[in-house]
């Protein structure tokens, strides 16, 4: 790993946001800059940037933006409690350092990096989750924790951060080409096959990228067929596959292997079958980096470094725009997979900033977000978005619909409280325990010559040292002595988004709303539609909240009809309602109607479902 210190060198020093109390005269300098760039934009384009929103819309907007769910009315009563100046500030400063940041960025990643509980042939990936969210906990830099899931070696069940490779690990090829994509914008995928048409990138460019992996071997192991080896009258071959897969899915070097050009190999530049020499790609003006060492079990490192450094030109780029559009609903370079050419960006100069103030925290995504939060445009009116075809500048944030697991969060948030935000699962112990405590043999055939302590092992896993081939099943050494909730919709249920099964199950509402199945990145989806407004109207989440809520308790204790809907629009829509709302709703309830149909009105408006 690259020292920090050496990093840091020749950053300037007027926008050194490397720590966490970084001051607010840098913070607010930043800003500053990135709202003087856009308002330049605009004005070269007749346009003006949007009015400034009041308290009420900040407070919801950086609510859902940093932790993901919508503030409790005694969160919105602290805020206005608080007569500072700063008092934005040090809103944004609380949300980036709470568990709810967390839980959120954790949700952004998963989709980002198709984070799923199961990965076909491998089994569970909880240990991946745990080491993520202890990254971002931990606020590791990004290009820290990108470097360590490219060199990730040894077992998933002792290692999290092999489940990257091992995520595509059948495909070389692929995974390649989504690392370039995810972490560069690099638009290589048609360069698998031939020379990229619209691009620099040629296939020759392509091989030569995945030979710094060729001598890395990521075992996606089909454990059924060792499992049927070692099964016997106490284990099934089913308990067998899921004692096995967190020991013999794993990264390893292999020195027997490399990259070859294909037998199609079409181009004059190199011949099929041909072992190909590693060899980093560049970007037109930009200084080509040298392979350093001959050695193959340093390519993987090399290529992490190459990718993940401050000179690399795509890299601070590629998340600095990830972020941004995070926040606006739009990107400044569109798609954020394709950075191929900078400047077809939106706001040219506004990337470059944006890049270099990533770099100036050192990937800091904390301090990078701090910055953002706090610039006017952020805190801006929102616009609608334009007609296709015309280019969005920014004159505030595009009016967004809530995530899926923004929504989930929000209504999660009105039946349990913050509490939410403390509530977390992690079942990576599930997997650590598995982790056989000596070594064996990993060839699928010759692992039948462990099987006495492999055996022995396992017995130690079951209760009591006894096992039954025709209980527990699949789950019979995954079963949690803690295990939440057990009843449809019990406590174990209202979680957060983050803590649940990835992704949820198909009739969930989260994936009714949007989440994505996470086989493609970036495939969550806010478009709404038929089938999520018949959730939110009709679907048990409404009618829990409706009935049985802890809103609906606190707003069954108020004195006053008046006080009641005061308490209902506060915890819903993050404001008092209006006189001519508060009379209607005093009204309905006094025609017969019930807290739970006005809460239910709310939840289906578009005022609760926009991040305004």
């Amino acid at each position: 790993m690259i020292p920090r210190p050496i990093r840091n060198c020749g950053l300037l020093l007027g926008l050194m946001l490397a720590t966490t109390n970084a001051s607010a005269d840098d913070r607010d300098s930043a800003s500053s800059r990135i709202d003087a760039i856009i308002r330049f934009d605009l004005q070269k384009h007749d346009l003006q940037p949007n009015q400034l929103i009041g308290d009420i819309q900040f407070v919801r907007r950086v609510y859902l933006d940093v932790i993901g769910r919508i503030p409790t009315d005694q969160e919105l009563a602290s805020f206005f409690a608080d007569k500072g100046r700063d008092r934005r500030a040090r809103l944004i400063d609380e949300l980036l350092d709470s568990p709810g940041h967390e839980s959120h960025m954790f949700n952004w990643l998963a989709d980002m990096l198709r984070v799923k509980d199961d990965y076909y042939r491998i089994g569970k990936t909880w240990t991946f989750h745990t080491w993520l969210k202890t990254q971002l906990r931990e606020n590791r830099p990004w290009d820290e924790l990108v470097h360590d899931m490219l060199t990730a070696d040894g077992r998933l069940g002792e290692n999290g951060a092999t489940a990257y490779l091992l995520r595509d690990a059948s495909m070389p090829l692929d995974s390649l080409s989504n690392t370039l994509t995810t972490f560069l914008g690099a638009n290589v995928a048609c360069a698998q096959c031939h020379d990229h048409p619209f691009a620099e990138w040629t296939q020759k460019d392509f091989y030569e990228m995945a030979s710094f992996f060729g001598s890395t071997a990521f075992e996606r192991v089909d454990t059924r067929k060792p499992a049927i080896t070692l099964r016997d009258k106490n284990f099934s071959k089913a308990n067998l596959v899921t004692l096995l897969q967190p020991n013999m899915e794993r990264v390893v070097f292999d020195s027997t292997r490399s990259t070859t050009f294909p037998e199609d190999y079409a181009y004059d530049d190199a011949k099929p079958g041909e072992k190909v020499v590693p060899k980093f790609i560049t970007w037109e003006g930009a200084r080509r980096a040298n392979v350093t060492t001959n050695d193959p079990r340093q390519m993987r490192n090399l290529f992490a470094r190459w990718l993940t450094s401050p000179r690399n030109p795509r890299f601070a780029e590629a998340i600095a725009n990830r972020l941004w559009k995070k926040f606006f609903g739009v990107a400044v370079k569109e798609p954020v997979t394709d950075l191929d050419v900078l400047e077809d960006a939106t706001n040219p100069q506004l990337l470059n900033y944006l890049a270099q103030l990533m770099r100036n925290v050192d990937f800091d995504l904390r301090n990078f977000q701090r910055v953002i939060l706090n610039t006017k445009t952020y805190q801006q009116q929102v616009s609608v978005t334009p007609p296709e075809g015309e280019e969005f500048r920014f004159p505030g944030p595009l009016l967004r619909r809530m995530t899926a697991e923004q929504t989930w969060d929000s209504l999660v948030v009105l039946v349990r409280g913050n509490e939410i935000d403390q509530l977390k699962t992690d079942k990576a112990h599930l997997m650590e325990r598995l982790v056989f405590p000596f070594e064996f043999n990993h060839d699928r055939k010759d692992i039948a010559a462990d099987r006495e302590r492999i055996i022995e092992f396992a017995m130690t896993l079951t209760p009591d040292g006894k096992a039954s081939n025709g209980e527990g099943g699949r789950g019979l050494f995954l079963q949690s002595k803690n295990r939440r909730g057990g009843e449809r919709r019990g406590k174990g249920e209202w979680l957060r988004a983050s803590e649940l099964p990835q992704p949820m199950p198909p009739t969930h509402f989260l994936r009714i709303a949007g989440q994505s199945a996470r086989e493609v990145a970036d495939d969550g989806s806010t478009e709404g539609g038929i089938t999520e407004s018949l959730a939110m109207m009709n679907g048990d989440v409404t009618e829990n909240l409706m009935t049985s809520s802890m809103v609906i308790k606190a707003v069954q204790r108020q004195n006053t009809r008046a006080e009641q809907v005061a308490l209902l629009y506060r915890s819903c829509l993050s404001r008092l309602p209006t006189d001519r709302d508060a009379k209607r709703c005093i009204a309905a309830l006094d025609q017969g109607l019930d807290l739970g149909d006005i809460l239910w009105v709310l939840l289906n408006s578009r005022e609760f479902i926009f991040i305004q």
